[in-house]
């Protein structure tokens, strides 16, 4: 039945997780991984943050490509207050991340992640999607960054809510994020 529901969701074009959504869970592990510069990070491992922000991405997801300039200014207006970000890459090589954030001037380190382990950590399927994760390494929200893409090919000109600055705000704020799960709309991650 969930192979299905599976490919009647992709025949729709309809790029949503159609599992539910896991709870809550802790991120026992924290995985060291290396950016598209070779650098070593350990990026679930909070050094004074106040949130850690990961981001899901592919160079060739449109969905993904439309979101970069909200990001940008997401990390201009969170980074100096405690929170940091990272792009989390599954399929690229380390020239191709780096030229994507070149191009789209992503503002935080690519990881490598070929195997998928932030992502098996944080639920995520689909990108762009993003999880945010307190110091103690729990999941604080995991999903859309806004409501721009209604489906894979269908975006709206702006966005009407921007669900991840809400839960950026309300987590600084000392508030539970709600809701603390989104539909993220775009690109599958590949099955590992």
């Amino acid at each position: 039945m969930k192979r299905i529901v599976a490919v009647l969701c992709a025949s729709a074009l309809c790029a949503c997780d159609c599992r539910e959504a896991p709870a809550p869970k802790t991120a026992a592990l924290s995985p060291s991984l290396t950016d598209s510069s070779g650098n070593q990070h350990h990026p679930l491992v909070a050094r004074d943050q106040k949130a850690i922000v990961l981001i899901f991405l592919m160079t060739d997801c449109p969905v993904a490509q439309a979101t970069a300039p909200e990001l940008g200014r997401l990390v201009a207006e969170f980074g100096p207050r405690g929170v940091s970000f990272y792009g989390v890459y599954a399929t690229e090589t380390a020239a191709e991340i780096e030229t994507y954030q070149k191009d789209y001037r992503l503002p935080f380190p690519g990881l490598l992640d070929p195997r998928q382990e932030l992502a098996h950590l944080a639920g995520a399927t689909v990108v762009p999607e993003a999880a945010v994760f307190s110091p103690d390494r729990r999941i604080l929200y995991r999903g859309r960054v806004d409501d721009r893409a209604v489906s894979l090919g269908t975006m709206k000109a702006a966005p009407t809510r921007s669900d991840l600055r809400l839960a950026l705000e309300a987590i600084l704020a000392g508030r539970k994020v709600e809701p603390q799960f989104t539909e993220a709309v775009g690109c599958y991650l590949p099955e590992r």
